[in-house]
């Protein structure tokens, strides 16, 4: 007899997409639903989640692709430079289907999508059966794969086939057709973890019913504790189970606060590895400076520290070794490692913390812009305008505000960028540049900048995003191309000027700006874009902006008249 999990999973569905994402259709929440729950470990943000969902007009089949490196996402200038030796690769690619239950027709796109697409030779301008976003997701898969050939990465591959309407039957002729895409993908990829799953409601029930883990506990061999701290040793096994929590992968999320990447084969690294694997007589944490974990809560009680949210702000490169030490070391290490924990929730003192106990070792001062006193300021400036600024990855889409409320800093630094310093295209084309180079971060993040600009910038990206989503002729990656063009033109039109200055900004009446104005600054856009051929290569490349400057002089210029 069926059970009442279709029934079920439609009740969450609807009842998370008013909550969340309203404006959106049931089908593309239900996209943004699917790889929310299953990549759920890689904890992405909402933005991060959209960017993955390539379906519309030839979309083979696939409705969204995530790669990860390390499980880092990757994206289109991603840079593997840091990933040095035991590097793991990801690709991810999801179906979801509202309506119907399990069918070929799907797989065999899959199929056929896998033999094209996923040759590291294939010349894609031979495929016009796929659409431009499908195939710069897997792009930016082959290149980071191919840039990182000389690490023999290891390399898993997925395939989720999702339906809202199927039970958890799959025929016996499926199960034939999902054993060939396995082997498609295996003989592409030698050696590689090839994983095809049907994700029924039942199944899609128990991923959501699965949530993120917050509290964690780790048991402790020796402790001194004062008030709001603690400083413990625990063995390398027991500290290898808390990164884990349980579970076979180290848990991302607890290096979200740490202002370091994995440093890959430094000298340093290469002496927490050596000391782990050959000084067995030696205690580790004699010869290392050990980790500092920040919490909301901690409490000692016995052997075992209950630790509330969690955060590892210092000790990345320890906590990584060590969790590769006993990826290829079976048995229990009893050496220990000292940690110190710290129960902070002000946020000010929180930031002073990581920012002294990354100060011990050089550190770019651009890796610890997360805690400058400006981006604390947007942060409390954007919450009085009903806006949450997501200093802290993932800080407010875990306490349920909504999609569209939430601005992340990379988000913001390319309506700034787009706005301000007018380079819509750099804003679309080379995104992680804006945070990691420090004379462009200085030039969009600043003190010195009127602090109301960041709120009508933030404003003004997510009116542009709302009324694009309702703009039946733009596919999902034409959204993401013109988005920032958009702005542009948009913001210059509101003050009737170009270029847009920071006081232009900060001053600008954002209730006088209507849908019907970002309605006609998406004409203007979209007829150059139409066009100069609509592809990502317009989007990134210099002519659309110099068109859409010449055309937007042209309109202020005959308005003045």
């Amino acid at each position: 007899m069926a059970d009442n999990s279709q029934q079920i999973l439609d009740d969450v569905l609807h009842q998370q997409r008013q909550e969340l994402i309203p404006e959106v259709s049931e089908q593309d929440y239900f996209e943004v639903f699917c790889a929310e729950q299953i990549l759920k470990d890689f904890d992405l943000s909402y933005d991060e989640i959209e960017n993955g969902i390539v379906d519309g007009e030839h979309d083979g089949g696939v409705d969204s692709i995530y790669a990860f490196v390390n499980g880092e996402l990757i994206y289109e200038d991603f840079d593997t430079s840091p990933f040095k030796k035991d590097v793991q690769i990801e690709l991810h690619i999801i179906q979801s289907k509202t309506s119907g239950g399990f069918s070929e027709v799907p797989v065999n796109k899959l199929i056929s999508l896998s033999r094209h697409l996923l040759r590291l030779d294939a010349d894609y301008a031979q495929f016009s059966q796929y659409n431009d976003a499908v195939k710069a997701a897997i792009d930016n898969f082959r290149i980071a794969y191919r840039s990182l050939a000389s690490r023999f990465p290891g390399l898993k591959i997925c395939y989720y086939y999702a339906s809202k309407k199927a039970d958890a039957h799959v025929h016996d002729n499926l199960k034939l057709k999902a054993d060939e895409l396995k082997k498609v993908a295996e003989e592409l990829f030698q050696g590689s973890d090839v994983l095809v799953e049907f994700l029924g409601a039942r199944r899609l029930l128990e991923l959501a019913r699965r949530r993120p883990k917050t509290t964690y506990e780790l048991r402790v061999s020796k402790s001194l504790s004062a008030v709001n701290g603690h400083v413990v040793l625990t063995t390398l096994s027991e500290y290898n189970k808390f990164l884990r929590a349980g579970g076979d992968k180290v848990k991302a999320e607890l290096f979200e606060s740490n202002v370091r990447d994995f440093q890959g084969d430094t000298e340093v690294n290469a002496e927490i590895g050596n000391t782990l694997r050959n000084e067995k007589a030696v205690e580790f944490w004699w010869m290392n400076n050990g980790v500092t974990i920040l919490a909301s809560r901690a409490t000692l009680n016995g052997d075992t520290v209950t630790i509330e949210n969690p955060q590892i702000v210092n000790g990345l490169q320890t906590s990584t070794q060590i969790a590769r030490h006993f990826d290829t070391h079976f048995g229990d290490d009893h050496r220990n490692v000292m940690v110190k924990i710290v129960s902070a929730d002000d946020e000010e003192t929180r930031d002073k913390i990581i920012k002294a106990t990354n100060s011990q070792n050089a550190v770019q001062p651009a890796t610890l812009r997360a805690t400058d006193k400006v981006q604390r300021d947007i942060e409390e400036t954007l919450k009085s305008a009903g806006l949450y600024y997501d200093r802290r990855k993932n800080f407010y889409k875990n306490e349920g505000k909504p999609a569209d409320k939430i601005i992340s800093i990379p988000l913001m630094a390319q309506a700034v960028m787009s706005i301000v310093l007018g380079r819509p295209d750099t804003a679309r084309a080379r995104p992680s540049s804006l945070i990691k180079d420090n004379t462009v971060y200085s030039q969009v993040f600043s003190e010195n900048h009127p602090i109301s600009m960041y709120t009508h910038a933030a404003a003004l990206i997510r009116n542009v995003d709302k009324v694009l989503k309702v703009r039946s002729e733009m596919t999902a990656r034409d959204r993401s191309n013109l988005r920032f063009y958009i702005l542009h033109w948009l913001s210059c039109m509101a003050v009737g000027k170009v270029p847009v200055s920071t006081n232009d900004l900060s001053n600008l009446d954002i209730k006088s700006v209507s849908d019907s104005d970002v309605e006609a600054a998406s004409d203007e856009v979209w007829k150059i874009y139409d066009i100069l051929g609509k592809s990502d290569q317009i989007a990134k490349g210099p002519e659309l902006r110099r068109l859409a400057l010449e055309g937007l002089k042209e309109r202020l210029h005959g308005q003045i008249r």
